[in-house]
């Protein structure tokens, strides 16, 4: 055996196998089996395509396995390196792309130059690399399989026991919009001189009820909707909760557990993942639904994060209008999938979540619809004011259109949520930090029962005050307070 695993380099296709393999597990339930298998599939023909590639240059198998090792190693795991220099060297050069690029691909063709000119046959490199990835993929699919075992045993679990059985409870359907960085009145009126109550008094009209005073606890869209869906606010490390466990909270968040005991079916219109429902977006020529794997990897982090400086400094105009419009068709297409699923006959109740950026940034239209010059809508325009309150009003008559739908196509009344994840938070000049958090907060429940909706309620205790009301609970309200936060 060990004489096979020196003369064969197979880690140059374990590699990938186990990229996947932990990338899968470690985001279990979220990336479909069959989107893994091909994405397995796109990165071993990949390797294979370099492995030829190198062996044509280097006539030598096991120097154009090591060659094709470390160029996928570094496509691999570029993300979490480059975390560490952030981390370790915050705000320093040596963090920055214009630097750990260079300084990669120079580490690259050093060792490339190294292994082409070597006579050795780097047989001990080869078995010490195959049995590095045999021990990893052994390791993975010991995670797996325990978490698959888990997986099943917490279906079985009962909720905390803080919950209640509900089980002749109205059940009505649910829809749960987030307008992001949709402002409270007090802000508009305090900061924009502008009197929101004419959509505010549409609302009342149509049975909503108004929390006057309400703020979010966090002032960035992740830290805000995972402490709002689980109800509780967040672990802090370090001062700010860890974005990896701030995604995780709202992948299994409370609220969205407890409702599917109560065999709600859930609709997920937003930008986040959930158990069994990933977000959607843009295809790619990888699996869509596998970018949970691929995000960390180099071609991931330059698309996410200097492909659009990239095309602004070579003046690629169809690639900027491509990046700039992307919002507005992602909202486009959420909202209508939030149409769709109100005209949607289902056996049970449904309990739709979905998140809208707006009048979140770019500000796509003015108050009448009209569509903003695309200069205005590029990078810097984000604390046009007039602008804002403009858009604002645009997404005024959208909202209660949808309302408007989702009102007449409910079997029966249904909780509406509508909810704005933070405050405005572009500002020119500095302002009270209060203002981050004050947020439009507004609730339509069927039977009217508004009393534990008193006006100064936040975010973290409002789907608290829901549950008490539609589902008899009797979850204890925490105390009110915010944090800020750095930008994620």
């Amino acid at each position: 055996m060990a004489g096979f695993l020196k003369k064969y380099p197979l880690f140059v296709l374990f590699l990938p196998v186990f990229f996947v393999l932990h990338g899968y597990t470690e985001n279990y339930d979220l990336v479909p089996p069959g989107d893994a298998l091909l994405l397995t599939g796109i990165y071993l023909l990949s390797s294979l395509l370099l492995l030829l590639l190198f062996r044509f240059v280097c006539k030598s198998w096991h120097k154009a396995a090591l060659m094709t090792f470390l160029l996928m190693a570094v496509h691999f795991f570029f993300g979490s390196l480059h975390d560490m220099l952030r981390k370790a060297a915050a705000g320093s050069f040596f963090s920055r792309y214009s630097f750990i690029i260079p300084f990669l691909l120079c580490l690259l063709l050093i060792a490339f130059w190294i292994i082409k000119k070597r006579n050795a046959p780097f047989t001990r490199m080869v078995y010490y690399l195959n049995i590095l990835c045999i021990l990893l993929l052994a390791m993975d699919s010991v995670w797996l399989v325990s978490k698959m075992a888990g997986r099943k045993s917490l279906s079985n679990d009962p909720l905390s026991t803080e919950f209640k059985p509900c089980k002749d409870c109205p059940a009505p359907d649910i829809y749960f919009i987030i307008a992001d960085e949709y402002a409270g009145n007090r802000q508009l009126k305090d900061l924009f001189q502008f009197d929101n109550s004419a959509f505010l008094s549409a609302l009342k009209q149509k049975g909503f009820h108004i929390i006057e005073n309400s703020r979010s606890n966090y002032n960035y869209t992740p830290y805000s909707i995972a402490s709002a869906l689980n109800m509780d606010y967040l672990n802090q490390h370090d001062k700010q909760p860890l974005l990896s466990y701030t995604y995780e909270t709202i992948r299994n968040n409370r609220l969205l557990r407890f409702l599917q005991q109560q065999q709600y079916r859930f609709y997920n219109f937003t930008h986040f993942d959930f158990r069994g429902q990933p977000a959607q977006t843009a295809e790619t020529f990888l699996p869509a639904k596998t970018r949970l794997i691929t995000g960390q990897t180099f071609l991931s982090r330059i698309e996410k994060e200097i492909s659009y400086h990239l095309i602004t400094t070579l003046k690629w105009d169809k690639e900027i209008r491509k990046t700039v419009y992307f919002t507005q068709k992602n909202n486009e297409l959420l909202y209508q999938q939030t149409i769709r699923a109100t005209k949607e006959k289902t056996p049970g109740s449904k309990f739709v979540l979905t998140h809208l950026m707006m009048p979140h940034y770019p500000y796509y239209f003015d108050k009448n619809g009209n569509e903003y010059p695309f200069e205005q809508l590029t990078e810097g325009n984000q604390n046009n004011y007039q602008h804002y309150i403009e858009y604002l009003q645009y997404c005024n008559q959208k909202l209660l259109e949808l309302i408007d739908q989702i009102l007449k196509g409910a079997p029966s009344p249904p909780v509406i949520v509508l909810m704005g994840d933070h405050g405005f938070r572009h500002f020119k000049g500095p302002v009270d930090t209060k203002y981050y958090f004050s947020n439009l907060l507004t609730v339509h429940l069927p039977g009217r029962d508004y009393a534990p909706f008193h006006d100064s309620l936040s975010n973290v205790n409002f789907v608290r005050a829901l549950l008490n009301t539609s589902f008899r609970q009797q979850l204890p309200y925490l105390q009110d307070t915010t944090f800020i936060m750095e930008n994620p």
